[in-house]
This record gives structure tokens, sequence and C-alpha cells, in this order.
């Protein structure tokens, strides 16, 4: 799949196929260059950044940690939303998968950012821009739903 599963601790080396990164919320963590997402245009107000890895720390979970290769210290808190939101399908949605070089919908992964608040129950989650991979080659895009009810700061919990 993507970077998922896939960091481990400085110091358990995974060989020359490895990447160590430093960021200032995470520490040093080592990855597997194969789960190195290819993002052609970028992230919203990040698109000179290419190259991202999701790091899945056991003690963050529901919430994993999208981060910048090439610039370490940029990492967006990032959720599967689906257990969350079981009627949210922005594939459907999105008329041009074409830059994805889908080959099955199957293999397709959905991410959304969030913003932690300072309370649980203050975290939002920004459904109006998922970002789609595709684990087979691991190109990846964040898209537009044009869908007025998805919003940039969705209440992840639900009053």
């Amino acid at each position: 799949m993507t970077g998922k599963g896939s960091c481990q601790p400085e110091g358990k080396g995974c060989g020359s196929s490895s990447l160590n990164i430093s960021t200032q919320k995470l520490g040093d963590v080592l990855i597997n260059k194969e789960n190195i997402l290819i993002f052609k245009e970028g992230l919203f107000g990040f698109e000179n950044l290419k190259e991202f890895v999701i790091i899945n720390i056991e003690e963050c979970r529901p919430f994993e940690w999208l981060v910048s290769v090439e610039n370490p210290e940029i990492t967006f808190p990032v959720i599967n939303p689906l257990p969350f939101f079981t009627d949210y399908q922005p594939m459907q949605q999105i008329d041009d998968l074409s830059s994805l070089e889908i080959k099955d919908p199957k293999c397709v992964e959905t991410f959304c950012i969030v913003t932690l608040g300072d309370k649980p129950e203050n975290a939002t989650v920004n459904l109006k821009g998922p970002i789609l991979i595709n684990s087979q080659n691991k190109l990846a895009k964040q898209f537009v739903l044009l869908e007025d009810y998805y919003s940039l700061n969705h209440p992840l919990v639900r009053k």
C-alpha cells in the first residue's frame, strides 16, 4: 500500500532502499523509498513539493501523517474518512481520474487532511479536498469536489 506500516524507528534499516527523514513533529523516521507517493501537481498551497510519504504511528491512530520527503517540516495529519463518513464517495464526483492511471478502482486509497483543534471535538476534516492515491503506482493527487455538501472544515466528531 502507501507508506502505512513501512516506517520504522531510526536504527532498524531496510537496506539501500530506505531513506531517513527528520521531522520536528515526528522525529527521525526511516522510510522505504518504494512507498514515496508522487504528487505531480503537489498539494494545494504546496505545489512545489511532489514527493510525500504516509507515516503510520500506532499511538496516533486513527490519524496518520502525510510528510513531505523534500521538506520534512511540512507535515499534515490525515485520516481515511470512510470509517467516519460512510456516505462519503469522492471518486463518484470526480470527472477525470486519468492522472492517477488507475487500472483497478479497488487500489485507490482515500485520505483527507485534518485540522486538529485544542479539544478532540474541535477537529475538522477537509472533505472538499480529498487525496486519492493509486496504491499500485504510488501516484497521488488532491482533488476539489464540486458538491456543496462537503466543506473544508467538516467536523470530525458529529455533535
